[in-house]
């Protein structure tokens, strides 16, 4: 099993050979999505079916564990601050590097509907819960998330 330390280090390998070349693939974004998950997952009591409920729609709201594994991967991506807010300008900065290029207007229509979402909590899981809920109901079909 890979650390959180061993993930990280993975994720900035790749994300230096994708800033080089200035692209990113399906299969890479996909191969991102396996190391941040195998760096929040074993921090939490989750389980497969539960992470991977939150692709189709199921998030449990009753759930601390699964709220803290989004913030947990908002983490690790970047995008959060120190108070643990999600940044939109470090988020909308992100996109191009880390999605495909067919991902990248749909992830910032949800991000520009979704942002102001996290207004309404005070805990920062459920700031991040709550915003890749938003996502998710913004466009089902297109939602992806480790």
């Amino acid at each position: 099993m890979l650390t959180a330390l061993k993930c990280f280090n993975y994720l900035i390998i790749g994300l230096t050979g994708i800033l080089t070349t200035n692209a990113i693939t399906r299969q890479q974004f996909e191969q991102s999505l396996v190391m941040m998950r195998n760096g929040c997952a074993p921090k939490f009591k989750l389980t497969t079916e539960q992470l991977d409920g939150l692709r189709v729609g199921n998030f449990d709201a009753n759930n601390k564990d699964l709220k803290c594994y989004t913030k947990c991967i908002a983490q690790l991506a970047g995008t959060l601050t120190k108070k643990g807010e999600l940044s939109a300008q470090k988020a909308l900065a992100q996109i191009p590097m880390i999605l495909p290029t067919e991902m990248q207007e749909v992830a910032i229509a949800s991000l520009e509907h979704c942002k102001d979402v996290q207004k309404n909590y005070k805990d920062p899981c459920d700031r991040m819960f709550f915003i890749t809920k938003c996502v998710y109901e913004f466009a089902p079909d297109d939602f992806t998330f480790p």
